[in-house]
């Protein structure tokens, strides 16, 4: 054999080879993903019984508006299961609830396909939150391409990210007050998203076309009026800018709404479409009771919110646009259905407790609206009970126990409530004060309400009265308190290490 075919032979084995090892790579890192993702799961979804005879099965996926963020036993999925059961005793329905936290919609695409083969009749699928969720807006394009693509396509590359992630997550949670770089909506890697988005929504609608099954898919409705776009610490805003927001916030909480309308176009020229000056101008147009315009301008600043957690006009376009596509698909429309049963057709707290996660009443609105088209679509059978009979939300929440006093399902959502607004980005202060007084009144004595209320005060540069409150805590869980208990304290610490990063900053201003 000649030197040439001999090399030849050998590149081709060492091809093979190589081959055979990436792709044996690749089913091993699939399966460890499985087995991971598997690992959230609450045992009973983990590998589901045969499906009986009479069984009617629901799947639900999406992000945590699926999952149930803050409370579970409350949510929307919940509540669906409790009036399956009261309205149709006799039948054997069973929803599961797939819903994982922080979850954007390719991998809600993996989990759809790898759960048909469980025999569903419906899928109702809820996703478009978490599209730019722990994405680096910085990524260069071509950079952000090549990693979108591989991460779409191979579980090798998906475990790669993950295990970064696992390193790099002590480090970034130990910055004490990183600065944010926003999104540039005209941006390839932020289109890349969208298109993804896009693609994996309606891969998800073939795949259940292509087995028979029904899917529901739903639009996503946000906290408009209550909850302003991320405007604190961004690379691009000076101290001007923060001072100027002081101002406006300030002159509404006054009443001076006409002042903080020429305020605020102060900050249009100095800032351009700045979506916290677009937020402003929509309390103060609220203010003043013009709430057509007010929502216009509420839905442009989430629109052009610099880090987009809440979906987009756009993101929830695309639902409606999949969901017309086809036979077998079918809308849900829960942005609609939320701004027509809010006060002045503006989305707040009332409806929705953060940016994105209802209240028990939204949940009740997303449970009703779901029930209505399972029904209008044939998947349900006629009820026993007469439809006024379903679903008033007090019943729901008196025999879940969430009325009674002191209630540890409503202090786990108070104190969730309170605690998630002042993580990073959103660094809503306020927000966290009105729930953390509600869980105050609920339980005086409840020390992870007084350990949390110290967090609040060190981020708010309010070290004295956050000693006293930290003292309060520990006198009520009669021991010091554990600073890496990132359930009950989560940003204890990280408020502990800003205050003092500040005292050492004396010119520094949030």
């Amino acid at each position: 054999m000649s030197k040439g075919r001999r090399a030849l032979r050998i590149i081709a084995v060492n091809l093979a080879v190589t081959c055979a090892l990436l792709v044996a790579a690749e089913l091993a890192c699939r399966h460890v993903e499985r087995v991971k993702n598997e690992s959230l799961l609450p045992a009973n979804l983990r590998k589901l019984p045969p499906k009986g005879p009479s069984e009617l099965r629901v799947f639900a996926f999406g992000g945590s508006t699926v999952y149930g963020v803050p409370v579970p036993e409350v949510a929307w999925v919940a509540q669906i299961q409790y009036w399956l059961k009261r309205l149709y005793p006799d039948r054997d329905i069973r929803v599961y609830n797939f819903g994982m936290q922080g979850v954007d919609t390719p991998y809600v695409l993996r989990e759809v396909t790898q759960r048909l083969d469980e025999q569903p009749d419906l899928l109702i699928v809820i996703t478009g939150h978490n599209e730019f969720l722990g994405r680096d807006p910085n990524t260069p394009d071509l950079s952000a391409r090549v990693q979108e693509t591989l991460a779409w396509r191979f579980a090798t590359f998906r475990m790669f990210q993950w295990g970064v992630a696992k390193i790099e997550r002590p480090r970034i949670a130990g910055q004490v007050a990183p600065p944010l770089a926003r999104w540039n909506r005209e941006s390839a890697y932020f289109k890349i998203r969208v298109a993804e988005f896009q693609e994996s929504l309606e891969q998800i609608a073939e795949r259940a076309r292509e087995r028979h099954v029904k899917l529901i898919l739903g639009t996503l409705p946000s906290n408009l009026a209550d909850w302003p776009p991320v405007h604190k610490r961004l690379l691009d805003r000076d101290q001007r800018y923060t001072d100027m927001v002081a101002q406006i916030q300030e002159l509404l909480r006054d009443g001076k709404n006409a002042e903080a309308s020429e305020a605020v176009k102060a900050g249009f020229a100095l800032y351009g479409n700045d979506a916290m000056m677009e937020f402003l101008e929509g309390k103060a147009k609220s203010a003043q009771g013009n709430y057509g315009e007010a929502r216009e301008w509420f839905i442009k600043a989430r629109d052009d919110d610099p880090i987009p957690l809440r979906t987009s006009s756009r993101l929830n376009a695309i639902i409606r646009q999949t969901a017309a596509g086809g036979d077998g698909v079918y809308l849900v429309d829960l942005d609609a259905i939320f701004q027509q049963n809010a006060a002045n057709e503006l989305v707040s707290f009332d409806l929705i407790s953060d940016w994105v996660h209802g209240t028990p009443r939204g949940e009740s609105l997303t449970a009703q609206a779901v029930l209505r088209t399972m029904a209008n679509i044939g998947i349900l059978p006629p009820a026993s009970k007469p439809e006024e009979q379903c679903c008033p939300v007090n019943e729901f929440l008196a025999d879940t126990g969430y009325l009674a006093p002191k209630s540890p399902l409503r202090m786990r959502a108070l104190l969730l409530n309170a605690t998630y607004p002042m993580k990073t980005p959103f660094l809503d202060y306020d927000a966290a004060r009105i729930y953390l007084l509600q869980a105050l009144q609920e339980d005086p004595d409840s020390w992870q309400v007084w350990g949390n209320l110290a967090t609040l005060s060190f981020f708010t540069d309010d070290p004295r009265t956050a000693q006293t409150q930290l003292q309060r805590a520990i006198e009520l869980h009669h021991a010091p308190l554990n600073l890496n208990d990132r359930e009950a304290l989560p940003y204890l610490k990280q408020a502990m290490d800003y205050s003092a990063w500040r005292a050492a900053q004396p010119d520094a201003r949030q």
